[in-house]
Order: structure tokens, then sequence, then C-alpha cells
């Protein structure tokens, strides 16, 4: 036996520490942007792989929206690559359709929820009829749980704007939901 101290590797803790806090709502993320368990499953991987490799000071304590960044570039990366968008407009990126038949049932799954109340199916249809930058931002927010600092952070933009955006998402959620309602 070796009486020399064992060294720590800052990047391991680091990666085991964010796996156990980010992992499922990476993978809700990843999905909710790719429609594909699989494909999300293997973009939190890489993005795990990239955090590793990373110096822990520099991601320092910003490691959640530092996640939620590269996951959501990944994420468009194998979009591009799988030919599912080429030059669409922001908007019309959001009107592609899921590979699956019914996303809530990526949601049920992950939630481990025998059935989900039918004004949360709603919704999350709503949410996805969303312009492109206020369903990015509701999903940050509401299904990442991030802060608006990290969502600032993660979008570059500021947190102001953040804000706006969600405010605005909010309203239009409000609106669409009396819509349904009402009919």
């Amino acid at each position: 036996m070796s009486s020399s101290p064992r060294n720590i590797d800052p990047s391991a803790v680091l990666l085991r520490a964010a796996m156990s806090d980010f992992e499922i709502p990476l993978t809700k993320y990843a999905v909710s942007i790719l429609g594909d368990l699989e494909e999300a499953r293997d973009v939190v991987q890489e993005t795990f792989l990239k955090l590793y490799k990373q110096d822990p000071n520099r991601v320092g304590l910003k490691v959640k929206a530092w996640l939620f960044t590269v996951c959501r570039n990944r994420c468009y990366d194998v979009l591009k690559k799988n030919n599912r968008i080429s030059n669409l407009e922001e908007d019309q990126v959001s009107e592609i359709p899921s590979k699956d038949k019914d996303p809530v049932e990526i949601i049920k799954f992950f939630e481990g929820r025998d059935a989900i109340n039918k004004n949360i199916k709603i919704l999350y249809s709503l949410i996805e009829e969303l312009p492109a930058r206020q369903k990015e931002v509701m999903r940050l927010k509401f299904q990442a749980d991030l802060t608006y600092k990290e969502i600032a952070e993660a979008l570059d933009i500021s947190i102001s704007n953040v804000g706006f955006i969600v405010h605005s998402a909010l309203k239009n959620l409000r609106e669409a939901m009396n819509d349904k309602f009402n009919d």
C-alpha cells in the first residue's frame, strides 16, 4: 500500500456533481428540441464529455448555464447534420414536426407519471406554437429551471430581454389558453 495521498481530479468531481444535478433536466431539454430520446441522450453524453475536458475553474459557478448552452448548441448541430433544417428562418424551425408521435409521452416517461393532466397537455402544445425565441426561453425557464441570469448567459442576451420574452410568452399562452377554453 502506498502512503501517498490520493490525487483528486477536480474535473471528475465537477462532472459527477453536474451529472447528478443536471442529467435529467438536460435530457428533457434536449428531447424538447430534438424530439428523439436516443439522440437527446447522445447529446447530453457529449455535453458531459465536453464538460470533463474543460478547466473546472473556467466553468466555475456558471456550470448550469454552461451545460445548457453547450447542450442547446449541440442539439442544433445534430438537427443540421440530420438535414432537418436548412437555411430556415427561426420561426420555421419551430414548425418542424417531432419524429415521435406524442412528445408528451416522453415527458411522462421522465416524470414517471401514469397520466398527465389534460390542461398540461394543452399547455405543452401551446408552448410548441410560440415563436422560436419565446419557446426557447420558456423551455429553459420552466423545463430546465434556469434563472433569468442563466438563460441570458445561455442565449447570449440581456437579463431584461429574458424578462421581456418570458412576459410576452406568458401573455401569449394566457390568451391561447383562454381561446381554447372559451371555444
